[in-house]
């Protein structure tokens, strides 16, 4: 996927207010392995929510509360249906600053390939705040839009989340007097930090992987089981640079999708099934490899990896 082919989520307000978003939060429960409801069981669910805020005359919706990546990827899917822009909200808490920026990062990279328009981030510590945004920026293809809370609304702080890439400002909980400053500042955007390449950055839910095409070793290919714990976990002790998964059958992705988090590696999957591979794409927690020697016509691998954010290899 190009960046001309990554949602920029033009249609979103730079100052965002309660009165026109559609927010939808938690279900509080996670999904399969670690607990009782299916991905796209949660996907119909939050669907159902989508679907109830658009008929209220909602104009964008707004994704809150949810610490889990599939949580966030099931509510997106759900609401990309609906054909409106879609803000994530992740939370960084101030006692994680030493792993700050790693997956946030991870986030970013999945979200943004899958129809997310914009990324929200919430910190009480603007200092805080501030280092993520300059260490996301550059990895950035949609906005980066920041919290902003009552009182605590300073120019100099505005000034620095800008030139360290935010591009919005959630004002749900400022006056409209700060709203004015934060109006004021955000047409002063000045110079930033230039853009990186993002064509070979895979993800999974923790961390993003830099990639280099010319240089990655492979697994052999490996086969998917409904125990797969003991063979994924003695992968993570060889050198390959990427794991290669092997689909076969439809159910394929299911079956992967409750062991992959086995794996600390980024995953190319390979089939000659187009249905099988778009599941196992939209199970996978993060941005995936496909195989571009798997047998699929090119248009069609072109028009999967696309829609589900995947990396053609």
């Amino acid at each position: 996927m190009d960046d001309s082919q990554i949602p920029r989520g033009s249609a979103l307000p730079p100052l965002m207010t309660s009165e026109k978003a559609g927010v939808i939060t938690t279900l509080g429960e996670p999904c399969e392995p670690f607990g009782e409801l299916s991905f796209f069981k949660m996907t119909d669910v939050f669907y159902d929510k989508a679907y109830a805020l658009d008929e209220e005359g909602c104009e964008f919706f707004l994704l809150e509360d949810m610490t889990s990546l599939a949580e966030i990827r099931a509510a997106a899917f759900a609401c990309r249906r609906l054909e409106k822009p879609i803000v994530a909200v992740l939370d960084a808490k101030d006692e994680d600053i030493e792993t700050m920026g790693g997956a946030e990062l991870a986030f970013l990279i999945s979200l943004q390939n899958i129809g997310v328009s914009a990324l929200c981030i919430r910190c009480c510590n603007s200092d805080h705040l501030v280092e993520l945004f300059t260490q996301l920026y550059p990895y950035s293809r949609i906005p980066l839009m920041a919290k902003l809370y009552a009182g605590k609304v300073k120019v100099h702080q505005l000034r620095q989340l800008i030139s360290g890439g935010v591009d919005m400002f959630d004002c749900r909980e400022i006056s409209q007097a700060e709203m004015q400053v934060a109006a004021v500042e955000l047409r002063r955007i000045g110079e930033r930090a230039q853009k990186e390449d993002i064509s070979f950055v895979a993800a999974n839910e923790e961390q993003a992987f830099f990639l280099s095409p010319e240089s990655m070793t492979f697994s052999p290919l490996i086969d998917i089981e409904c125990d797969m714990a003991t063979e994924l976990v003695d992968l993570e002790d060889e050198s390959y640079d990427c794991i290669s998964i092997i689909i076969t059958e439809f159910d394929d992705g299911f079956r992967f999708s409750q062991n992959m988090h086995y794996l600390s590696r980024p995953i190319m999957f390979t089939t000659e099934n187009p249905e099988a591979l778009r599941m196992a794409l939209q199970y996978y927690n993060g941005r995936a490899l496909v195989d571009s020697k798997c047998g699929i016509d090119e248009e069609t691998l072109e028009s999967i990896a696309n829609d589900m954010g995947a990396i053609i290899y």
